[in-house]
């Protein structure tokens, strides 16, 4: 990604007193910090909603009104134009593909358009150390609210002795999966503060609480993801103390969920023959690539893979309707056809190596962002090649949250350098 953003974005604009412009940074920080709280839903007239979206649209506006009254801060250039716009275009094309276009149109503008408005939002007004510092801390407590939730919730169905491994409960009635997914980015912002940030204490406090609520989903994905954060930690670390401390607690780490009774019933469920989740995939995909095979270009157009889909899986009596089909490309390419999975390549490539080719020449808070983007979009790629990350209104949301943290800390980097190349 080019770090090509102006030197006045990254001073800020304009004054940092102005009322408009404060009000649109706190709705944009509450907005990251509710992001799971799209599971309350209302009608407007015929339109649906949630109160995730209705935060969102709350900061657009605030910030469209502050644009047209100080004509400041404008959202620069970030070097992902090109695949956004294919992004979006390939949304459009996938809305007239679909057979309900109502339903297409909704998760467009859910999943793509309102997402997309609120990365360009975020450029323009994460300006300053200060505001992004103040935006991360709303993340935080989100995060460690809704991983209480979790906790709790899968700590009563234990004592109430109603958890059902093989379909666990979670927080606020959201599969598990997607509870796993939304924190996997949460523990890789949070370990790299721990790693490299000035608040080590409070990043490992939350680094912990989140780990918890993260087991407590019993994701099989999860538990993978987590494997490449390890991984990652100890090939990035520079000291050999602190090399050698991670991989004795990932040896540990690995053993405590081999022994852990409910957490190793799931694991040992995997690879089984008849019913493990691995073989259960291996069907999804294959009734997908017959799909694909007779819908290559247009996929099966957006929110129609369970009906696209219903020929297929008669031919495999244990196949359910499924909403995705449990892979982030594949997903990418039924909804959004090639050139939407191409464009999502492009763009999930440049968020994911962006940030390790500037690493080394960060300092500062920008080296734990850095560090937690590359690793939070290496985590999403990892669980994405068993499930569907991005495809669901908090998942969206928080990519590009994420995305426009990378922009930030890639400019900031940027500048630095110039400054002392003059």
């Amino acid at each position: 990604m080019r770090a090509n953003l102006s030197l006045g974005q990254i001073r800020g604009g304009l004054r940092t007193g102005v009322p408009l412009l404060r009000l649109t940074r706190w709705s944009m920080a509450l907005t990251v910090a509710a992001a799971p709280l799209y599971v309350l839903r209302w009608r407007l007239g015929p339109i649906p909603t949630t109160l995730l979206e209705t935060l969102i649209l709350l900061t657009i506006c605030l910030y469209a009104i502050t644009l047209v009254i100080e004509r400041a801060p404008l959202p620069r250039r970030t070097g992902l134009e090109v695949p956004i716009a294919l992004f979006l275009v390939a949304g459009a094309v996938a809305v007239f593909a679909a057979p309900d276009h109502r339903g297409a149109l909704g998760i467009y503008r859910a999943y793509l358009l309102e997402p997309v408005a609120l990365y360009y939002v975020a450029v323009a007004i994460l300006d300053s150390v200060a505001v992004v510092e103040s935006l991360l801390a709303a993340w935080a407590v989100g995060a460690i609210v809704f991983s209480g939730v979790e906790i709790l919730t899968v700590a009563y169905a234990v004592v109430t002795h109603s958890l059902n491994p093989g379909h666990a409960v979670a927080a606020l009635g959201i599969n598990p999966n997607s509870v796993a997914i939304y924190l996997e980015p949460v523990i890789a912002m949070a370990a790299g503060f721990a790693l490299f940030g000035r608040r080590r204490n409070a990043a490992i406090a939350i680094f912990a609480i989140v780990l918890v609520a993260e087991l407590a989903t019993l994701s099989r994905g999860g538990l993978v993801s987590l494997a490449a954060l390890a991984g990652i930690a100890i090939v990035t670390a520079t000291n050999l103390r602190l090399r050698l401390a991670m991989i004795g607690a990932s040896a540990v780490g690995v053993l405590a969920v081999l022994a852990l009774p409910i957490i190793s019933t799931r694991v040992e469920d995997t690879t089984s023959p008849t019913y493990g989740t691995l073989e259960n995939r291996g069907r999804i995909w294959a009734a997908t690539f017959r799909m694909l095979h007779d819908h290559p270009v247009l996929g099966a157009g957006l929110n129609a893979y369970q009906s696209t889909m219903a020929p297929y899986r008669l031919a495999d009596r244990n196949l359910r309707p499924e909403p995705y089909p449990h892979n982030i490309f594949l997903t990418t390419w039924t909804e959004l056809g090639l050139l939407g999975l191409v464009a999502f390549t492009w763009l999930f490539a440049m968020l994911l190596i962006a940030p390790w080719r500037a690493l080394s020449r960060s300092s500062g808070i920008y080296k734990p962002i850095l560090w937690g983007t590359g690793t939070a979009f290496a985590m999403l790629l990892v669980h994405g090649l068993v499930d569907s990350p991005y495809w669901k209104n908090d998942l969206s949301v928080e990519f590009w949250i994420l995305a426009a943290l990378e922009a930030f800390a890639l400019v900031s980097v940027s500048l630095k350098q110039r400054r002392r190349a003059a």
